[in-house]
């Protein structure tokens, strides 16, 4: 699969590294709003199996089956509930 990145996708400088593990790697992923002809998905994950931080990361399947990322950045409010939300991987430590 042909995974291709936005200008809107760099504008917070997020590796494309860290953002393809968290499209790998998803904690949650929610089903969004998008170009009619795409199948558009927010994934929220770790950036890498080490990192105590979370990234959101805008994704769509476009109809020819590129993979086209159109955001990433650091978690923000609006979907931070998507760690918690129902089929979320199990991501808090053990205290």
């Amino acid at each position: 699969m042909a995974i291709e990145y936005t200008e809107s996708a760099d504008r917070h400088d997020v590796p494309h590294g860290d953002i393809e593990y968290v499209l790998y790697h998803p904690i949650n992923k929610q089903r969004t709003e998008g170009r009619p002809e795409d199948v558009t998905y927010m994934f929220v994950g770790r950036p890498h199996a080490q990192a105590h931080r979370f990234l959101e990361v805008g994704a769509a399947m476009r109809p020819d089956g590129r993979l086209e990322v159109f955001h990433a950045m650091e978690l923000t409010d609006m979907w931070r509930w998507l760690l918690y939300a129902p089929g979320h991987v199990e991501w808090e430590e053990e205290r």
